[in-house]
């Protein structure tokens, strides 16, 4: 069985339209987003083998911010191809960086990580899946379990969503 989790990064800042859109930092509420889903996952002993983060300084910055309440001995591969990344290209990306690893994190960017999640996750609990279908801001976290066995066949199997916390739900 694998584990997959996704992390949409946090909110992001406009304020410097000089910056090319890789280079966009997290905004004040992005920070405090980041932190708060720290504490989650750490509450949630959330614990990845390997955490994938694009490249993009604002996804970065996101797992910084995960990292100063959330202890994970992951390894951690920044990954420029996850950068606004379609679902085929993050499954390639597992397929080519997962096979020793049960439990993977991906931190990126929509839509890919909705479309992804939304494709993945065919079971689990009805509203979060309806959420799920709805929306998936910044600053969102999902986990999907799979009975595949290899990361090049997750998106060919049927996924159960286990987890699915949204800045709302979080700040409440």
């Amino acid at each position: 069985m694998l584990t997959l989790s996704i992390v949409r990064h946090a909110k992001s800042s406009w304020g410097d339209a000089s910056l090319r859109d890789i280079d966009r930092p997290l905004n004040e509420r992005g920070k405090r987003q980041a932190q708060r889903l720290g504490s989650w996952l750490e509450d949630n002993a959330i614990a990845p083998d390997l955490i994938i983060c694009s490249a993009a300084k604002r996804a970065r910055q996101t797992l910084k911010k995960l990292q100063g309440n959330w202890q994970s001995d992951a390894e951690l591969i920044v990954e420029n191809r996850l950068y606004l990344a379609s679902p085929s290209t993050i499954i390639s990306l597992l397929a080519d960086h997962g096979a020793a690893h049960a439990h993977i994190m991906i931190i990126g960017h929509n839509p890919g990580l909705h479309m992804l999640a939304h494709m993945l996750a065919n079971t689990g609990d009805k509203e979060d899946l309806a959420l799920l279908g709805e929306k998936y801001p910044t600053g969102t976290f999902t986990s999907i379990s799979s009975k595949a066995t290899k990361w090049k066949k997750i998106g060919k199997s049927s996924g159960k969503l286990i987890y699915l916390a949204t800045p709302k739900q979080l700040a409440s």
